[in-house]
């Protein structure tokens, strides 16, 4: 539900889940955020600190599991980090249009503080958040322009497949003039495939001459 609600609202997804197997049961829906280019924050539960490094009950390591799926992935260990980690997840997630991830120990809880204190080692965020904007680069652009120019074969998409196409007969723009001044006309049709030939079902036949005309 966290990425669809990113889909259909274009804001950040979120999702909320226990330590343990409950933390395994997001991975399906993290792994589609990721492949769809959604952004989605997931917030996972852990044991109190004092039993990390130790076999507690259904205890896994989160960071190891999160780290493919995430572009950020971070564990809070102090109550004053939670609001810069918590802050930096929504960045990454926006930014990458990814998955961040946070994993919280349940006695976090127990010592909450509303921001860093004012000493050495705290790190601090500004406010607000700007979307990047993202230019290919020149020579690159070029390049591709280049080889469309110089195509002396141009295709266009086809029964849902690129295609070369002849220009039109002169019979044919008598019969039709408007095909004139069209360089190609589609000429998939209800054919017999013939052998070597990729086959063209009647419903591929029907949305290729209403796309093309």
């Amino acid at each position: 539900m966290a990425c669809g609600h990113a889909k259909f609202t274009g804001e950040v997804g979120c999702c909320v889940a226990t330590s343990g197997p409950g933390a395994v049961h997001l991975l399906n829906g993290l792994y589609g955020a990721k492949l769809d280019h959604q952004p989605v924050v997931a917030v996972v539960g852990r044991q109190k600190r004092l039993s990390l490094g130790t076999p507690y009950q259904q205890e896994i390591a989160l960071l190891q599991l999160f780290a493919d799926v995430s572009e950020f992935c971070e564990m809070v260990v102090h109550s004053g980090q939670a609001r810069h980690v918590i802050d930096r997840a929504f960045r990454a997630a926006l930014t990458t249009r990814s998955v961040a991830t946070i994993i919280i120990p349940n006695d976090i809880r127990e010592e909450a503080q509303p921001s860093p204190p004012r000493e050495h080692g705290s790190v601090f965020s500004s406010v607000g958040w700007s979307r990047p904007r993202v230019l290919p680069d020149l020579d690159e652009l070029r390049k591709a322009a280049d080889v469309l120019n110089a195509s002396t074969a141009p295709r266009r998409p086809c029964a849902g497949r690129p295609r070369a196409t002849a220009a039109p007969s002169s019979r044919s723009a008598r019969r039709w003039p408007g095909a004139a001044s069209r360089s190609r006309r589609c000429t998939a049709g209800p054919s017999t495939p013939s052998r070597g030939s990729p086959s063209r079902c009647a419903a591929s036949c029907s949305t290729t001459a209403a796309a093309c005309g």
